[in-house]
This record gives C-alpha cells, structure tokens and sequence, in this order.
C-alpha cells in the first residue's frame, strides 16, 4: 500500500515537473488567455487520469489514489476555470474503469471536493493555509466516501490511515515543488530580461543591442530594406557630472533615454551602450529619412529642460552620427565604424550637430 501510493506521488511529481517545463518553453506575454486555461485545465485533467490508470485496487471496484491534487493545484495557482475542466476530465475518466457503485461514489467525491476547495479559496487567501484546508477537506472526504462504499472499519482503518500520511505528503509535497518551480523560472526570466537590459535607463545595454543588430541587419538585407544607425553622444557630460554631481548625471541619462524612445517609432530599438552613448536602431528607414529624424531628435534634446531639482534644471545638447545599409555603407560589417567615425566628426566639428 505504502510503496503504491508513492509509486503514485512519484508519477504526480514527474508529471508535474515535465508540463511546468514545457509550459515555460511555451510561455507568452500575453495576459492568461482562455486557451492556456484551457490547457492547463486538460493537462491537470490528464494528470488525474493517469493517477488512477496507477491506482490501488481495494477491491474488484474501488481504487485509491491521489487524483485530488492536480485539482489542488489548479485551484492554489491558476484559478477556477482550469479546476472546472479537470475535474471533469478526472470524472469522466473515472468511469472508464466502469461504472459500478464506486464510480458514481466517485462522482460524489470530485464534486464535495470541488466545492469545499471553491470556498477555501474564497475564504483563505494564504496558499499554505489553503494547502492545509484542503489536504484536510479532501481526506476527510475521502474517508467518508469510503466508509459508505465499504461500512467495516475494521478492515479499511489502516488503508484511510496510510492514505492520509501519504495524501499529506503527497499534496505539500505537489504544493511547494510547484511553488519552487514556478520562483525559479520569474527568476530565470527576471534575469534574463536584466542582462539585456541597462540597469540605469531601463534600455537595451550593449548585449542585446549586439545580440539583436546581427539579426535585423540579416533581416534587412532578405527583405531589400535600408536599415539606419544612429550614434549619439551627451556633449559635455563630464561637465555635468563634475558641475552638479553623478547622481544628478544619472537623472539625465534616464530623462535622455526616455526622451529618445518616445522621438522614434515605436518598433525602432534604442539602446544605451555605455557611459553617456547611446544608439538609435532605424528599421526600414533610408538615409534622408534617417537624417530628418536625427535632426528632430537633436533639437527635442536641446530644447528640453532638464529638472535637476525643484530650483535646478538644466539644458544638454547632444551630438549624432548616421549610418545607413545599403544607402551609403554597402558592407554591413563596418555600420557602427561608419556611425562612429559620423560621431567623431560631430564632435570635433563643434558638437550639437548631426554628421552623415
């Protein structure tokens, strides 16, 4: 009985480990549509059914199991719907084994179960306190179920017993396993997203600007589109910085990066690349066009005021170089030289201006 009910925790822990996996592989940034519900109800359906295709036979028509959990589950962390349709799949899949008296006892159980998980988790909003409630409702109503489908406790006590030492086990067990799960992939997420991603500007930093160049540079050349590079650099920023203080520096990148975003279109890529460079990526955007928003975005920056403080704001002018594929760099490889050397130019010409 022991080795059967963790043969059968086993299998729930396996299950569980191998969806969530593929679950993260297929995760979008959309909100929980109804299709994932969907698909997470019919996986936590699957689940129950393959519990019991495992189950303990106690006599010719009743068998023990820990189809309940997947239900848990559902209920601790996707919502209502996803438990309606698992609970169904698990009853229906109940009644392959045969319709008898234990089946429709059966039938009686997911639907107390249901329902007393349903008001757990409108009346309890801590999930270890829902575990407890739940892994308690549900043996409670397991041992009810039980006693009426076989009325000798003498011969069923130490089944119940073992069933709710291992149903405890098995459902914290199932909890913090998907709760461990779940943190580690936000974390693996969390971080992917902040190794991309400039700590101070919340913009693309280096790496993803590299990353994702190659690929749109590919991209343009298979569509025959131009594609345009922008580098800009904060004149005198070193100035600022040593007039006003770093963290006021700091304020001014991040009002800068703010500001180019919202200077381009919305699918355009702005990145910081370090320091007080930052790089503007022009998709489908021929050379003219490139310049003529280049042009705008100077101005915006040198017109813009700066607030340091309630009494200090500031004024900053900005210095750009442009490159564009095929228009005028032919050879993709040398793009950012091209946008640097167009940079440099700036500079030492008098700064605030726009070089092609």
């Amino acid at each position: 009985m022991i080795e059967d009910l963790f043969v059968n925790l086993c299998i729930l822990i396996t299950l569980l480990f191998t969806y969530l996996q593929i679950r993260w592989k297929c995760r979008t940034e959309e909100m929980y549509s109804l299709k994932w519900k969907w698909l997470d109800g019919i996986a936590a359906g699957t689940m129950g059914n393959v519990l019991m295709y495992f189950s303990i036979p106690v006599n010719s028509e009743t068998i023990v199991d820990l189809r309940y959990i997947p239900i848990m589950l559902t209920f601790l962390f996707l919502g209502v719907y996803p438990s309606v349709v698992s609970s169904i799949l698990i009853i229906l899949g109940r009644f392959i084994f045969g319709v008898n008296v234990s089946s429709l006892a059966a039938l009686f159980l997911i639907l107390f179960i249901f329902a007393g998980f349903y008001l757990i988790v409108r009346s309890v909003t801590s999930v270890l306190k829902r575990t407890v409630a739940m892994v308690v409702h549900a043996n409670i109503m397991f041992s009810i179920i039980l006693l009426m489908i076989i009325p000798d406790w003498e011969s069923i006590y130490l089944l119940i017993l073992l069933y709710w030492l291992l149903s405890a086990a098995g459902g914290f067990a199932s909890m913090f396993f998907v709760k461990y799960i779940m943190k580690s992939h936000y974390l693996l997420a969390k971080y992917e997203t902040e190794s991309g991603t400039d700590f101070l500007t919340g913009l693309s930093n280096t790496r993803q600007f590299s990353d994702r160049w190659a690929a749109l540079i590919l991209n343009a050349k298979q569509k025959n589109e131009s594609i345009s590079l922008l580098m800009i650099d904060i004149d005198y920023f070193k100035f600022v910085n040593d007039t006003y203080g770093h963290p006021a520096g700091d304020l001014v990148l991040k009002e800068l990066g703010q500001l180019l975003k919202h200077s381009v279109r919305s699918f355009d890529i702005v990145s910081r690349n370090g320091g007080e460079e930052f790089s503007v990526i022009l998709l489908d955007s021929s050379h003219q066009k490139a310049a003529q928003m280049a042009e705008e975005i100077r101005s915006a920056v040198e017109a813009y005021r700066f607030k340091l403080s309630p009494e200090v704001s500031i004024s900053i002018t900005i210095s750009i170089g442009i490159a564009t594929f095929p228009d005028k760099v032919k050879d993709s490889e040398q793009m950012k030289a091209a946008a640097d050397k167009c940079l440099y130019k700036a500079k030492q010409s008098g700064r605030n201006k726009v070089c092609m």
